[in-house]
């Protein structure tokens, strides 16, 4: 391959992805570490996805018996991680809270204030009072800098998305150096490398789709908004078969259209709900 379509295939691959990770979850840190717990999850399922297709032989040679295991296993792990968000962000205390504790504090000091010397007052601040007067303003910076439903669950598929991308498409990419090229025989005119890359990008956007919309639909109870989300994933899923014999034009229009028509409803959804809960249920 040469050096201009290698380039060209690692930014059609890689660019969308990376620059919506610089561009929204770099900047803050509850988000980055979100992606990483996102990125974990999405290589556990694969994992035990890995080990179910060992244990069964006739899953290793029938792609139409490994997708349906393969996508419930991901579902599956999916609504676990957002089952341990909802009880991470519920445990947590709310702004309001810092807030109304810090004005009882406030409230309890000037009520102290009119009945010690101005001595002891200064003692009792740089004993006791500074340090929780210190520790409730930097969580209370920490409070209004989180992040909120609809960012966390776009930085979780994020970091599925990422993880995606470099573990199905780096590793082709990894085979393209080299002379030469490769072609498939559904498509013999474009590059595999490209139609990979195009694959690539459309599916590594579609997981942060999905997962806005299934983190919706579980904080909501609006089950049909997971329904659309496995459906999706079924049908981008076996449309890829369209590669190997068939027709990589028809798999990677469908798909393209597909993502696009996900995304849009994914801002529709968003538009239509309350993306920032106070509690997630």
């Amino acid at each position: 391959m040469t050096q201009l379509l290698f380039y060209g295939c690692l930014f059609v691959g890689f660019s969308p992805i990376l620059a919506f990770y610089a561009m929204v979850v770099c900047r803050n840190s509850q988000l980055i570490i979100l992606s990483i717990g996102g990125s974990f999850f999405w290589l556990l399922s694969m994992l035990v996805a890995s080990i179910w297709w060992y244990i069964i032989p006739p899953m290793r040679t029938s792609f139409w018996f490994i997708i349906p295991f393969s996508i419930a296993i991901q579902e599956a792990f999916r609504y676990l991680f957002y089952r341990l968000y909802a009880w991470g962000f519920n445990n947590r205390p709310s702004l309001s809270q810092v807030q109304s504790q810090l004005q009882k504090q406030l409230k309890e000091k000037s009520i102290n204030s009119s009945d010690q010397s101005e001595t002891e007052l200064q003692q009792q601040q740089q004993s006791s009072q500074q340090p929780n007067h210190q520790d409730i303003n930097t969580r209370l910076e920490t409070l209004s800098a989180r992040p909120n439903h609809t960012l966390s669950s776009a930085a979780i598929g994020c970091g599925s998305g990422i993880t995606y991308a470099f573990v199905m498409y780096g590793t082709i990419m990894w085979d393209s150096q080299g002379p030469g090229n490769l072609f498939s025989a559904a498509c013999p005119t474009v590059s595999l490398f490209m139609i990979s890359a195009i694959l690539a990008l459309c599916i590594s956007l579609l997981h942060i789709a999905w997962n806005v919309i299934a983190f919706q639909g579980f904080r909501s109870k609006k089950y049909y908004l997971v329904a659309f989300v496995i459906i999706c994933h079924y049908l981008i899923s076996y449309l890829t078969l369209l590669n190997i014999k068939k027709s990589c034009e028809g798999s990677v229009v469908s798909i393209g259209i597909i993502t696009i028509l996900t995304i849009a409803f994914c801002f529709r959804t968003l538009l239509n709900s309350d993306s920032i809960s106070k509690k997630v249920d």
